[in-house]
C-alpha cells in the first residue's frame, strides 16, 4: 500500500510507532487465517516481514516498510 494522502502516512507513521514497541504478531495471524483463508494465510507468511495489532485489525509491513490492514475483528 503506497500511502496517497497525508492521512494515509499519519496511518503509516503511527503503525510503525506502535511496532517499535509492540510484540511481533505475524505467525498468529498466519495461524489464525490458516483454517478459515489458507491462501491468504500463505501470502501474509511469504509477504511480510513483520505484523502487529493496533485497534482491532492485525497490520502487515512489507519488505518496502509500508503496512497493509490484513484483518480487522470489529
Amino acid at each position: 500500500m503506497i500511502p496517497t494522502n497525508s492521512a494515509e502516512r499519519s496511518l503509516q507513521d503511527k503503525l510503525s510507532a506502535v511496532a517499535a514497541k509492540a510484540p511481533d504478531r505475524k505467525q498468529e495471524i498466519v495461524d489464525l487465517l490458516s483454517d478459515e483463508q489458507p491462501r491468504k494465510s500463505r501470502v501474509v507468511e511469504q509477504s511480510y516481514s513483520l505484523c502487529i495489532w493496533w485497534e482491532g485489525c492485525y497490520y502487515c509491513q512489507d519488505d518496502r516498510q509500508n503496512w497493509e490492514q490484513v484483518k480487522c475483528f470489529l
